[in-house]
């Protein structure tokens, strides 16, 4: 992967320096591209930290679906089970 970098470098660096107009505006492009993926990640950290309680849940419940994978079956019949006590003709 490094190798492939190192040559993606230096043939961007050899555009650079043949078209030197357009390595302006290819440098702006990237600015942005990179300001918009920092932008993103701190808005999924920022709504992960305001929602703690929310994300927090959430990973209880995949640690506790992987810990046990049979808990939504289980869970699915004792519903189904639930209802059927209740409202019969709805089950």
């Amino acid at each position: 992967m490094r190798a492939k970098l190192r040559i993606l470098a230096w043939a961007l660096g050899l555009l650079a320096l043949a078209h030197p107009t357009l390595a302006s505006i290819a440098l702006d492009v990237l600015g942005i591209a990179v300001a918009m993926a920092a932008a993103t990640v701190v808005g999924v950290v920022g709504w992960t930290l305001a929602n703690i309680s929310f994300t927090l849940t959430a990973a209880s419940v995949l640690l506790l679906l992987r810990a046990f994978p049979g808990v939504p079956r289980w869970f699915c019949h004792s519903w189904v089970a639930s209802v059927a006590a209740i409202a019969p003709e709805k089950a």
